[in-house]
């Protein structure tokens, strides 16, 4: 075999680097897809009640170690899990060097999602050899939120007269209030053993989150609960979500909100920007009204660290962009995330016709489509979270 000549050696030495940046750069490649913009969209983890009911034998209770509405150590543990699942998923695409350009986390203002943040993080960014500073296999994420009253994102809880309106319209319909008036031997029965007046399916979502909360906690939950948690109790919670979001009206103003934030940040990745990822952590609500603005929200009750994968990629075989979409609602958290596809389109969904089929549920201006011609209507107190 003849000698390889020094400059063919070269060469290939170039080729070979060449390639290997460009797979870093473009690290997240399959079946003609290169990645280029993930959201990770959680509910909380595991929590301790964060409501009560004047009968709980827990009322008085101080939930130690953690206290009422705190994320449990085991749902810190899963949180972490969660965290390490998306270093696995995403870790080529994101690279193992955390830039705050490239990765973005919003939390609401609430104890239980920042706590959230901290625990997927600790996963999904162990500190690489530069930017190791200690013996903790650990470094510091920072994340952002809203006061409550101002979130105009993850929970929406500026006043929105109109959407409250528009919730008490369709509570008066025939349907529901036909559901409502099957559902009063449920309510009444609810009254009695727990004390609280129960007239609606959120009430009895409220008491459900509870006792679930105190099952996870490891509390023994009192007899009367063996006849209504869960069986009697669920279908009314499940309920509770998809009347909250039961048409494009109260989408428009709720999960809506969220998917114009998706589809900006879509369009900013497809003009050269640079952010790679954003984690945003809220609640039940958040989860379920954005799936249901996007007409995929299959009824179910939204698990503990439910979350939701949008991946935004460039197909470059049909040189266009696309987004995927996966669910992830199982306390197995290495299990593989369930496929979404938004009605009227693929599973890799082009981007111009997600926001074509979208336009109905994004609002152009969101404070002025919140106003009522009734300037003197005070919304109803918000409940949680």
């Amino acid at each position: 075999m003849l000698p390889m000549k020094w400059h063919v050696v070269v060469a290939l030495m170039i080729g070979v680097v060449a390639l290997i940046i460009y797979a870093g750069e473009n690290a997240a490649i399959s079946n003609g897809k290169t990645l280029k913009l993930v959201h990770i969209i959680f509910r909380h983890g595991i929590r301790t009640p964060a409501d009560t009911y004047p009968n709980d034998p827990y009322i008085n209770d101080d939930l130690y170690p953690v206290g009422w509405g705190q994320i449990t150590n085991e749902g810190k543990q899963q949180l972490y899990e969660h965290g390490k699942y998306l270093r696995n998923r995403y870790g080529a695409f994101l690279g193992d060097h955390y830039t705050p350009s490239e990765y973005y986390v919003q939390t609401t203002d609430v104890d239980r999602t920042k706590v959230s943040a901290q625990c997927i993080n600790a996963g999904l960014w162990p500190p690489n050899a530069a930017q190791k500073w200690g013996a903790l296999d650990w470094q510091p994420i920072p994340s952002y939120s809203e006061p409550l009253n101002q979130d105009d994102l993850l929970l929406v809880r500026r006043p929105c007269p109109k959407y409250h309106k528009e919730l008490q319209r369709v509570i008066n319909t025939t349907e529901i209030s036909n559901r409502l008036r099957a559902s009063q031997t449920l309510f009444a029965d609810l009254t009695k053993h727990t004390g609280k007046r129960v007239k609606d399916f959120e009430d009895v979502q409220d008491i459900f989150t509870t006792l679930m909360s105190e099952e996870a906690f490891g509390l023994k939950l009192p007899p009367w609960t063996a006849e209504f948690y869960p069986k009697r109790m669920l279908n009314a919670t499940v309920f509770s979500y998809v009347l909250n979001a039961y048409n494009n009206n109260l989408n428009r103003l709720k999960g809506g909100v969220l998917v114009k934030k998706l589809i900006a940040d879509w369009t900013a990745a497809t003009s050269g920007g640079k952010r790679k990822a954003s984690l945003f952590i809220g609640h039940d609500s958040t989860i379920v009204n954005l799936l249901s603005a996007l007409q995929i929200w299959e009824p179910q009750l939204p698990g503990f660290a439910i979350n939701v994968l949008f991946e935004l990629s460039h197909n470059g075989t049909r040189d266009e962009y696309g987004v995927e979409i996966f669910l992830r609602n199982s306390t197995n958290v290495w299990d593989e995330p369930h496929r979404l596809t938004i009605p009227g389109c693929e599973t890799f969904c082009p981007l111009p016709k997600l926001i074509e089929l979208t336009k109905e549920v994004v609002p152009d201006d969101w404070d002025e489509e919140c106003k009522i011609a009734d300037a003197g209507y005070i919304p109803p107190t918000l409940r949680g979270p």
